[in-house]
């Protein structure tokens, strides 16, 4: 129901209810005049507020009939009816309620034009038909005057009566043609100007005044006056249409803080201000909130990662675009964090920074508990103690949320003091290549911590211009896919990242980085270009900043359009400028900004940004800009603390706060809630560094430098925490002139400092940059006191050299240290990394010759030439030496702390890299040397190394896996004694490649899983590659679900051709096709459709299995190709091609010497296959099953390690050396026993294969109808396994 009433029928409730207001005011005053005033402003601005929203409704009305003829005289308000919802009973004098609910009830307006009752003339009806546009206009401001003024019509008046107050441009109008701009002329034009400017002040319009009069603000009385005046008015600005006062009107709604409320005091205290509205942008807002929108709800199909790249011109608004889309999608409760790169902070520390700041926010909200704990109680089960405490020193913020653990770690860490001289060197030079993987991890499990649940996370890295190249690198490692993390389904980040960069100063590494986001499978990129604003964009964002409509603006937007080419930036730079030079200016008179359209038209924009900057900063008083010379020399943002170190005294303090307050005003600086300052864009810091010298910008910096370093507090942590911008300050100087030798010598100190930090944090070019720099501070090598000094900067510049991948500049550094040391000890650390870069680098004969050389110096001797004899004579010594002691007697064991025997165990260790790879048979000989050492002089990390090698070769050897077990188990807790926590993930593994011999197969399957993310936590890929490909075949030879083999598998697979371990790919890739080729596919089509696997390696020639063994092969790669051997025994033993099978068996066996987890499994197909073969080959029916009862006995040997694991094995090789002997019964009975013990210890692939070969040893003898039975049985066990390409090969038997 609605109810229906005409316009000024309404408009009297209108009235009404205001008077009723004002009249409670009044009584509420109590004699309090200034009081009763202020309400009664309200009562009127609230009534003018209703009014416009029935006007806009009322425009609206009339733009629906203009397609029809409308004369001017149609248009009265008795034309118009309300239609209120509801059906309201209308008296005259109704209650407050009923009262409120006509007025706020209004849906809309009808419009019935009026008609002449008496019959008009023809010429009175043509008169109508013919009432143009501006007659139109005219009565509709007759109409709004009518209802801003309560009721009361406009005075009759002549419309070209009165001037109208305008921004200054009508005024030039009334020049005469011949007045051109010059000297003279121009003083002339601009007098008459003022005079007209002068005159308008005088002569403002009754009907102004009277509009006034009823509480109407300034705009609205323009508006009205400049319908009813239009002929006076200005051409440019003049209403054309009705629908232009529509929009007029909803401008004004939109925004009443702006165009309605008179507010000339803020105005006159804050000036011209833009606020923080994005204005247009709208297609690039789409994309953006649509790539938002698919992280937030959750609505990816697939596990790609959402990235968006802004890019733009500098002054584009790309900060601010980005910033203002996250706010207002707050309805999802965005985690928002910030890492804006300047050039004055290294890029990694921004990075840490900005969590670590985020940290300290969210510590502070209390609101935000609940959230902090769900992201402690996610680090606390994903992550390591270690890994927790590695992160609290990346995040100094967080370590009050981790206080037990980092109490145990450190309780810990105490009772490590009788080697710690020795580890901290040691570790230095071997954990740094590890770090920068460690650090990736770390940030992405911190990103799945805070991106987890119903709030999104947001990470914005602005201005990626100005990062590095490791930065791109960790971003490129957070962007990856957690394959493993998505397989237990429990990857439930939501995390949008979010890049910004100047488009013309974007350099190749960045472009780069660019390119392969956009290839990548797992990145969804969407690419944002931010351009100029379009012109009526420009337009509202002129007209919010001076508070006119859009129609007023217009001309000047026109002019700043052209010379900025809407550049935000430039706009808001160039509008300030105009204020400063008075040519833009906020009228306390007509209570309005207004402007001189000429002196607008003649004002050029400088060439550049950057000059037109340095001109505004000219015009500051000098304290001022002394002020802010010295921010721009710092990072993006200067807080208490910083400032407090720059100025000691209180009243220096002071006053270069109030010079920054000042900057604020002016719009050059920013200050946040925490009284931090900033610059409100990076390019007025850059200009105000721009304006000094170069010599000032030394002594600037060097000023900063030297107080920061005598004002920062003494104590390390907080001392480390402004390490780098001490040294950033001191190093950018270039020492400013200072010639003292102890001066430099500090600052070297420093940079030693900074670098070794930089190191810690995997920020490798800045650990170099400030090497480089610490060096150079020695000039040259120093002796006497600063000998210690010059051989650790030379040391850790070799060092970081190389993991930066310079080895020229290691080697340059290399040999400065070797021309000057004092002692052989001292070359020792330059040696361990001139051999790490040689096993880098694959020179794996060099880095033996270069080991041997060390021992033989240090005192051990290593021949390369020892026969197999020999290996077997050291081993059996050191077992007779282990023989008479426990582990517990080498766990709890002394320590060691002789540093030159410490240096022989690390080259012992180091040297077992390239014998594995060129003869691995020494390997034994150099684990048993430091097991002896160890046993001797005390126990270290590489003594673990080496008992465990110990125990793998007795292994390998004796056959021995007790003695294995027992010492790879004595390693690890020995390595967890001595807290050398990097080291036990590694020692794990090498535990659960042994262990297979006396646990159940299936039990290792989930510890090696979450060994692999301690392997990763740990930055170990070496390791971490062997742990996969062991997962890996564990996977296929244990009965898994080959579907749950193959997606592991695949993940494995990718997270591994992440890191570029392209050697471990190609055993993975041979046991991947394995399982794919059991289960009837070829390619891991869900990771990519259109690819084979072969494709990971990046080698267009190996698209094959032959080509992949061929690879192994040419490239010698024994290990992989022993692995492919055992791949195509595999396939052909359960193709049932047994003569295949028992060629790459032998195949297999002349690869290696050692016992592989694969050996047992080996061994089984192999005496199987022999025993088939033994039946089907009467001419070497003897050599078969003499290679059959081979097996046999390695296996009731191996049987008593574990019955779970070889039991049904054993069974089935006594099968069918039954069967090769006639025993048909007793053939049976095993086969049987074989199904029945397969199926107890959950083998169903072999339980299959037992049944498989009893139908046939069943078929083979004539009983048909139990061969069948057995072959549906073996059927449904492969199935079970997922080995439908064997189903299907006994269906077609069946």
């Amino acid at each position: 129901m609605v109810t229906t009433i005409p316009l000024h029928h309404w408009l009297s409730y209108l009235i009404l209810r205001e008077k009723r207001k004002q009249d409670a005011y009044k009584r509420e005053a109590n004699g309090d005049s200034n009081n009763c005033i202020k309400k009664n402003k309200a009562a009127q601005l609230e009534y003018i507020k209703t009014a416009v929203s029935v006007a806009l409704l009322l425009v609206q009305s009339l733009i629906l009939n203009t397609s029809s003829s409308l004369a001017a005289a149609q248009i009265t308000i008795d034309s118009f009816s309300v239609v209120i919802d509801g059906d309201i009973n209308l008296e005259e004098n109704p209650e407050d309620e009923k009262l409120q609910r006509i007025i706020e009830s209004v849906t809309q307006l009808q419009f019935i034009p009026s008609s002449e009752e008496d019959g008009s003339s023809t010429h009175a009806k043509t008169e109508q038909q013919e009432s143009s546009t501006d007659d139109l206009l005219s009565e509709v401001g007759t109409l709004l005057h009518q209802l801003f003024c309560r009721g009361i019509k406009p005075a009759t008046a002549s419309k070209t009566d009165v001037p109208s107050p305008d921004e200054g441009d009508s005024d030039d109008s009334q020049l005469s043609d011949n007045e051109q701009p010059g000297a003279e002329k121009g003083r002339t034009k601009h007098s008459v100007r003022v005079a007209q400017k002068m005159m308008r002040r005088v002569n403002i319009s009754s009907q102004d005044e009277h509009l006034l009069s009823f509480g109407v603000p300034r705009n609205l009385c323009r508006m009205v006056t400049d319908l009813l005046r239009w002929e006076g008015g200005n051409e440019e600005t003049k209403f054309r249409s009705i629908d232009e006062v529509a929009e007029e009107l909803m401008q004004i709604i939109s925004k009443p803080n702006l165009f309605l409320y008179d507010d000339s005091g803020a105005v006159g205290r804050t000036g011209l201000t833009f606020g923080s509205t994005l204005y247009g942008r709208r297609d690039e807002t789409a994309r953006f909130l649509r790539a938002a929108m698919l992280v937030s709800l959750d609505m990816m199909e697939t596990h790609l990662k959402q990235l968006i790249l802004v890019n733009g011109l500098p002054g584009a608004g790309k900060s601010h675009f980005v910033e203002s889309l996250i706010r207002s999608s707050s309805e999802f409760g965005w985690i928002y964090i910030h890492a804006k790169f300047d050039l004055q902070s290294q890029p990694l520390s921004v990075v840490t920074s900005a969590f670590n700041r985020f940290f300290v926010q969210i510590l502070a909200d209390r609101n935000a508990q609940e959230y902090v704990a769900r992201v402690v109680s996610y680090l606390q089960a994903n992550l390591s103690s270690s890994a927790i405490v590695s992160l609290c020193d990346l995040l100094p913020s967080i370590r009050i949320l981790f206080p037990s653990v980092l109490r145990r770690v450190v309780s810990d860490d105490d009772e490590l003091t009788s080697q710690s001289e020795v580890v901290a060197e040691d570790e230095f030079a071997s954990s740094t290549q590890m770090s920068r993987i460690r650090l990736q991890i770390l940030l992405r499990k911190l990103i799945s911590a805070l991106g987890r649940g119903e709030r999104p996370l947001a990470l914005f890295f602005d201005d990626l211009q100005w990062a590095d190249d490791r930065c791109m690198e960790l971003l490129s490692a957070l962007l990856e896919r957690d394959h493993l993390q998505e397989l237990d389904d429990n990857d439930d980040t939501h995390c949008l990242f979010v890049g910004s960069f100047r488009s013309n100063e974007a350099n190749d590494m960045l472009l780069s980085h660019f390119d392969n986001f956009e290839r990548s499978a797992s990145v969804d990129v969407t690419k944002i270009q931010l351009g100029g604003l379009a012109k009526v964009d420009s337009n509202i964002m002129i007209s919010e900043a001076l508070r006119l409509p859009a129609r007023l603006t217009s001309p000047l937007n026109n002019l700043i359009q052209q010379k900025t080419t809407g550049n935000p930036f430039h706009i808001i730079t160039f509008m300030q400028s105009l204020v400063k030079d008075s040519i833009l200016n906020y009228s306390l008179f007509d209570h309005r900004w207004v402007w001189d359209i000429e002196a607008v038209k003649s004002t050029s924009i400088d060439k550049t940004v950057l000059e037109l900057l340095a001109r505004k900063l000219s015009q500051l008083p000098c304290d001022i800009v002394k002020a802010l010379k010295v921010l721009s020399c710092l990072g993006p943002k200067v807080d208490d603390a910083l400032m407090k170190y720059l100025h000691t005294s209180p009243e220096s303090l002071q006053e270069f706060i109030t010079c920054l307050d000042s900057a604020v005003e002016e719009n050059i600086l920013g200050k946040n809630e925490d009284n931090a300052y900033s610059f409100v864009h990076d390019m007025l810091k850059q200009s105000t560094y721009a304006i000094m010298t170069e010599e000032e910008k030394g002594e600037k910096h060097f000023w900063i430098g030297m107080h920061l370093l005598t004002n920062a507090p003494a104590d390390n942590d907080e001392f480390n925490a402004n390490i780098f911008s001490i040294v950033d300050q001191i190093n950018t100087a270039n020492s400013y002139g200072i010639t003292d030798e102890a001066l430099h010598m500090k600052f070297a100190e420093l940079n030693l400092k900074a670098g070794k930090i930089s190191v810690d944090l995997s920020d490798f070019q800045s650990a170099l940059s400030y090497l480089k720099r610490g060096v150079s501070f020695l000039h040259g090598w120093q002796d006497g006191q600063y000998y210690d000094l010059s051989l650790q900067l030379y040391e850790s510049a070799a060092l970081v050299s190389y993991l930066n991948t310079g080895i020229g500049l290691m080697q340059k550094y290399l040999k400065i240290l070797f021309e000057n040391v004092r002692c052989f000890e001292d070359r020792l650390h330059g040696y361990l990394i001139m051999i790490q870069s040689l096993l880098s680098n694959g020179k794996h004969s060099e880095a033996i010759e270069n080991i041997l050389f060390i021992l033989q110096e240090l005192g051990e001797h290593i021949s390369t030439d020892v026969a197999s004899k020999e290996v077997y004579v050291e081993l059996m010594s050191t077992k007779a030496l282990l023989d008479a002691i426990t582990p517990a007697d080498v766990i709890h064991g002394k320590r060691l702390t002789d540093k030159s025997l410490r240096w022989r165990l690390r080259f012992l260790q180091l040297l077992s890299t390239p014998l594995y790879l060129l003869q691995p048979h020494l390997i034994g000989v150099t684990a048993c040397r430091i097991v002896k050492l160890s046993l001797e002089h005390g126990f270290c990390s590489e003594s673990a190394f080496g008992l465990q090698i110990y125990g793998q070769c007795i292994s390998n050897i004796q056959k021995d896996a007790d003695e294995c077990i027992k010492w790879c188990q004595a390693a690890l807790c020995l390595t967890e004694s001595l807290g050398a926590k990097q080291m036990i993930p590694r020692i794990k593994t090498n535990i659960f490649l042994f262990a297979y011999w006396k646990e159940p197969l299936q039990a290792k399957i989930e510890s090696l899983k979450e060994n692999h993310s301690e392997l990763l936590m740990a930055g170990d890929l070496e390791v971490l590659s062997l742990n996969a490909f062991h997962f890996g075949r564990r996977s296929l030879l244990c009965g898994r679900t080959l579907l749950t083999a193959d997606k592991e598998c695949a993940a494995l697979l990718h997270e591994i051709h992440q890191h570029r371990q392209m050697n471990a790919l190609l055993p993975m890739i041979s046991n991947h096709l394995s399982i794919l080729k059991l289960i009837g596919s070829n390619y891991d089509s869900k990771l990519q459709p259109s690819k084979p696997l072969f494709h990971l390696l990046g080698n267009s020639k190996i698209d094959s299995e032959d080509g992949l063994l061929h690879h192994a092969l040419s490239s010698q790669l024994i290990g992989p190709t022993q692995q492919c051997y055992f791949d195509r025994l595999v396939l052909a033993f359960w193709s049932r091609n047994y003569s295949e099978a028992a060629e790459y068996a032998e195949k297999y066996s002349k690869c290696h010497q050692s016992v592989r987890f694969t050996e047992p499994f080996k061994t089984f197909y192999q005496g199987v296959s022999a025993f088939r073969l033994a039946r089907l080959e009467d001419d070497k029916a003897r050599e078969w099953a003499d290679m059959g009862k081979t097996a046999l006995s390695q296996y009731q040997t191996w049987v008593k390690y574990s019955d779970w694991n070889w039991e049904n094995k054993l069974l089935l090789l006594e099968a069918e050396s039954h069967a090769c002997e006639g025993e048909n019964e007793m053939a049976k009975s095993k086969f049987r026993a074989s199904i029945d013990s397969a199926q107890r210890h959950r083998f169903v692939h072999e339980e299959g294969l037992a049944s498989e070969l009893l139908g046939t040893f069943l078929e083979e003898n004539g009983e048909a109808e139990e061969t069948k039975q057995q072959y549906a049985y073996a059927r449904s066990c492969y199935q079970k396994w997922g080995a439908f390409a064997l189903a299907d090969r006994l269906l077609e038997r069946g």
